[in-house]
Parts: C-alpha cells; sequence; structure tokens
C-alpha cells in the first residue's frame, strides 16, 4: 500500500469518526430540544391554571369587598 493511499484511508476513516461525532451532537440537542418544548408546553399549561385561580380569587375578593361595604353602609 502506498503512502498516498494510506493517508487517503486515515482522512476517510477520520472524516467517518467526524460524521459520527456530529452525528452524536444533533440527537443530543434535537433531545434537549424535545425537553424544552415539554417543560415550555407544561409551563404553558400551569400559567393558563394560574390565570384560572387568579381570576376566580379576584372574583372572590371583589365579592367579598361588596359585602364588607353593604355591611359598613348599615
Amino acid at each position: 500500500m502506498t503512502a498516498s493511499l494510506q493517508r487517503t484511508e486515515a482522512a476517510v476513516r477520520r472524516l467517518g469518526e467526524a460524521l459520527d461525532r456530529l452525528e452524536s451532537a444533533a440527537t443530543r440537542i434535537a433531545t434537549g430540544d424535545l425537553l424544552l418544548a415539554g417543560q415550555l408546553r407544561d409551563a404553558h399549561e400551569e400559567h393558563a391554571r394560574l390565570e384560572d385561580t387568579t381570576r376566580v380569587v379576584a372574583m372572590r375578593l371583589d365579592a367579598a369587598l361588596d359585602r364588607l361595604r353593604l355591611l359598613l353602609e348599615e
């Protein structure tokens, strides 16, 4: 085997290894993206629940304040 052919084979091997590392990194990033997407979805759902709770609490507080005003006016 000639030196030139050996260098070419070594370069092809290094290229294959680099591609393997790139694929592995891309897979890790995609997995991380899926995890982040799930966390974002969960955060949106929690935000919606908290908005609902806040709305209910505000309505109850308004009603309680109205009743207190009525009692104080009597």
